[in-house]
């Protein structure tokens, strides 16, 4: 009978929680908010390690190739500036992918979600006289 009770009680707390999280999201015009803040995901095929950058080869639309350089430094912590990338731990079962966030349509980061041991093969090694060594101002993802 205690069971019950308790049982009933919980139910009626939660239903009155849950009605006035309702009400105040009925309180909201729409309901949505739009965001300033937009991605790009593509999957990764390797990753490139040299000198001072990532050479990234990610997947475009159907079984094109796109290549972006992603600088070194961008992933290092310096005063007054937020980190330009960062670099993930890829999750079991999951695939190396890359991810560029804009907000209001700047660039803002990159992060690239990659298998964390240099040994594993979806890292390689590319000299630095192969790579175009200027720093861009920003990363886009060219999907088409």
């Amino acid at each position: 009978m205690k069971k019950g009770i308790a049982c009933a009680l919980v139910c009626v707390l939660f239903a009155i929680c849950s009605f006035s999280a309702f009400a105040q999201e009925e309180e909201r015009k729409g309901g949505h908010t739009k965001s300033n803040i937009t991605y790009q995901m593509a999957p990764i095929y390797k990753v490139f390690d040299s000198t001072d950058m990532y050479v990234v080869l990610y997947q475009k639309n159907g079984a094109k190739l796109g290549t972006v350089t992603i600088p070194k430094k961008w992933a290092k912590w310096q005063k007054d500036t937020p980190r330009k990338l960062t670099i993930r731990e890829l999750p079991p079962k999951l695939s190396p992918f890359v991810t560029v966030v804009q907000k209001d349509g700047e660039f803002l980061k990159v992060m690239l979600t990659v298998p964390l041991s240099k040994t594993n093969s979806m890292w390689g090694i590319v000299s630095n006289t192969k790579v175009d060594t200027t720093e861009p101002e920003s990363i886009t993802l060219e999907l088409r």
